[in-house]
């Protein structure tokens, strides 16, 4: 059902796009209540929630929006996937498989369950279900990706490969991929297509911080010391989450080191 745009959801809409979470939230909230079964409304509130790292809030108004509207498959993709971020990789799986109840042939579900599956180590059928939601909606780069993941996850470095470059082709713009192809070159040995692979993956995506130790790492072993110890001081001065915070004391012990060699 269609609803009119009332002037307290299009303040809400721009508060939305302005980063104005707070804003956002209440204005959302209101108008919600004024219009009660508008599952847009809900699912704006509930982006609104999360990008204000109010995550559980976010999935108390998608549980609520699904009392009224079970079936309502962009309701469930938004749930699923918050759940997934939250690592509850069953509940995520529950919401994608209710989506393929209503449609049997909808992709997206199918990839989602592809990656829970490769989250659980489950590859084989990760690579099984990527490949159904392909069969539907074609190949796409984050299909070809996925495969690519699930493939090297068991050390098979071909197919992984033909499907990294499968997705190159299809967007050469993919940053990941090309980091991607970098770690298995360098496993390979070949220091020279693993360090352009990785410099192109920063080329297109500076804030992929990992792309740095990888770059350190490749620049070590070929004996370029300074180069590597500036990746690595790149990758210290980026990387700032709580879950980079054992790695960026690997790194940081790793410069010293590395530092003192050079005086």
């Amino acid at each position: 059902m269609d609803y009119p745009m009332t002037d307290c959801e299009q303040q809400a809409r721009v508060a939305l796009e302005n980063q104005d979470w707070p804003a956002a939230i209440r204005l959302f909230r209101q108008a919600l209540k004024d219009s009660p079964q508008n599952v847009e409304l809900s699912l704006l509130l509930a982006e609104a929630l999360s990008e204000a790292c109010k995550t559980q809030e976010a999935i108390s108004v998608l549980d609520q929006a699904l009392q009224e509207h079970p079936q309502e498959v962009e309701l469930l993709f938004a749930l699923g996937d918050l759940l997934f971020e939250l690592d509850d990789t069953e509940k995520a799986m529950e919401c994608y498989r209710t989506i393929l109840q209503v449609d049997s042939e909808e992709g997206e579900a199918w990839a989602s369950i592809g990656l829970v599956h490769y989250q659980q180590q489950r590859f084989v059928e990760a690579i099984e279900n990527y490949r159904k939601a392909a069969k539907l909606d074609g190949d796409t780069a984050f299909l070809c990706t996925c495969l690519g993941d699930a493939f090297l996850a068991q050390s098979d470095i071909k197919q992984a490969l033909s499907c990294y470059q499968k997705a190159l082709k299809l967007d050469p713009q993919e940053a990941r991929v090309h980091l991607n192809l970098a770690e298995i070159h360098h496993e390979q040995g070949d220091l020279a297509a693993a360090k352009e692979a990785c410099c192109q993956a920063i080329v297109l995506d500076s804030e992929l911080v990992e792309a740095y130790v990888t770059l350190g790492n490749i620049c070590l072993d070929l004996d370029e010391t300074r180069e590597a110890v500036h990746n690595y001081q790149k990758f210290l001065d980026c990387e700032h989450s709580t879950l980079g915070q054992e790695i960026r004391a690997e790194v940081a012990a790793l410069v010293e080191g590395l530092k003192a060699e050079m005086s």
